[in-house]
């Protein structure tokens, strides 16, 4: 048995179809990692960095999905025989990746208990995360929807406090929630004056978490927001 470690980390694999070493490949921040027309088949399990996927529609705008970090897959999806249709992989920041063939990753699932459930825990994560937004983008509006995405994209620093370290920009923010740029910049421009978040330091910090949620629960009602 190997296991492939790096940052938070541990995934088993059997070292038989490894034979000792497991092929790596690097994607400089921008870089696709996989587009709809890659029929490699390959899956890629990551290392470090962060991988957006998003949806090309008809009429050439985008619609993203959340980001995958480390100990996520890239077109495990692939795999069972299920393509993502028009999904592209791109790498937001310098990203390493860990290579396996379809037949490798299906023989971990198949001989490797631990292996099998990363991934369907992976599977489940992103379930859950899917669901969570088809009923934000049903129940709520878009400045509810921003500050969902807020908190979603946000970390805890030392304090307890919600950061979101770089600042994304305004154009990102629309991009997740649908939205147009100066519709966003209008709504954290308020959101800066009422001293509900802070970005004088180069980066959001949200300052007043219990209005963004109390705004979006009047939406949400008696479903939970997490």
């Amino acid at each position: 048995m190997l296991t492939a470690t790096h940052m938070a980390i541990e995934v088993p694999l059997p070292a038989p179809f490894l034979s000792g070493s497991f092929p790596r490949r690097q994607f400089a921040k921008g870089a696709f990692i996989k587009q709809p027309d890659d029929r490699s088949g390959n899956i890629y399990l990551i290392e470090a960095g962060k991988v957006v996927p998003f949806f090309l529609g008809p009429q050439g705008q985008d619609v993203p999905f959340k980001e995958l970090e480390a100990g996520d897959f890239v077109g495990d999806l692939s795999a069972f025989g299920s393509e993502e249709p028009a999904t592209y992989f791109q790498a937001i920041e310098d990203t390493v990746v860990l290579v396996l063939n379809r037949g490798q990753f299906l023989e971990a699932l198949r001989t490797v208990p631990e292996f099998a459930e990363l991934v369907t825990k992976t599977l489940y994560s992103r379930l859950r995360i899917m669901k969570q937004l088809y009923i934000e983008s049903r129940l709520l509006p878009m400045k509810a929807r921003l500050y969902a995405e807020l908190i979603r994209h946000a970390v805890r620093d030392a304090r307890g406090r919600l950061r979101i370290v770089p600042a994304p920009t305004h154009a990102e923010l629309a991009r997740r929630i649908a939205s147009q740029r100066e519709t966003v910049t209008k709504q954290m421009s308020h959101l800066v004056k009422m001293g509900v978040i802070d970005n004088s330091a180069g980066y959001i910090e949200v300052a007043d978490e219990a209005y963004l949620r109390s705004e979006i629960g009047k939406e949400l009602g008696f479903l939970d927001f997490k």
